[in-house]
């Protein structure tokens, strides 16, 4: 943990002294760094750079092929691995020709996880509070549990209208629940997508579950 805390408020207060290299920084990390570099210490950097990129997509590739076998999509483990690195070679092709702004689309790519992530977690903490209150365990007797799908859905499409990207592709996608004067102003900025995915995920999850429990004659306990 203390090497990369090291190298990130490093990193910091170099962003903070240099307002130049923080913005070309935001565009590409890795040859804004390098430039400020001796001609020397290209060599060991670019490897060094490689390396981290290499050991990080080795282990991304593997728990997300992991988490998709997970979700119980017919896959064998390499197939699965490689549908991910076609996925992650797909993200790094976009953000090296396409995408306007490194930072832009990786606070994008942060931003649509938190809101499905927060989604997913009102769902799950609604699950475990039934189960301590109510006695009901998870249903097996199904393949899914449609309440909690469902719940997924709407409350990850809500967030995701809520919230804004500086990436000019990525926000044709988002933002659409906005007005173009408060996707600009301040309730834009404020991506309250995250707590309104939580708030609209975890309030349907509990309805619709309870409705499914009684619909289902001697539910499971």
């Amino acid at each position: 943990m203390l090497p990369p805390l090291v190298l990130l408020v490093f990193g910091v207060l170099l962003n903070a002294g240099d307002p130049k290299l923080a913005a070309a920084a935001a565009a590409d990390p890795v040859g804004a760094l390098a430039a400020q570099l001796p001609t020397w210490f290209l060599v060991p950097y670019l490897l060094t750079a490689i390396g981290g990129f290499a050991s990080g997509a080795i282990m991304d590739i593997y728990s997300s092929g992991m988490s998709m076998l997970a979700l119980g999509i017919p896959l064998r483990r390499h197939l699965a691995v490689l549908v991910d690195g076609v996925l992650m070679a797909f993200g790094g092709w976009y953000v090296l020709f396409v995408s306007p702004s490194f930072f832009a689309t990786f606070q994008a790519f942060l931003s649509v996880i938190g809101v499905a992530m927060a989604a997913w977690t009102a769902v799950f903490l609604v699950e475990q509070w039934r189960r301590r209150h109510t006695g009901f365990a998870l249903r097996t007797a199904r393949a899914v549990g449609w309440p909690a799908v469902l719940s997924l859905v709407a409350g990850t499409a809500v967030g995701l209208g809520l919230i804004t990207s500086a990436d000019p592709n990525i926000a044709k996608a988002v933002g659409f629940l906005l007005t173009d004067s408060a996707a600009r102003g301040t309730l834009g900025a404020m991506n309250l997508g995250v707590v309104v995915a939580l708030a609209v995920a975890g309030a349907l999850y509990a309805c619709t579950a309870a409705l499914a429990d009684r619909a289902t004659p001697g539910g499971v306990r």
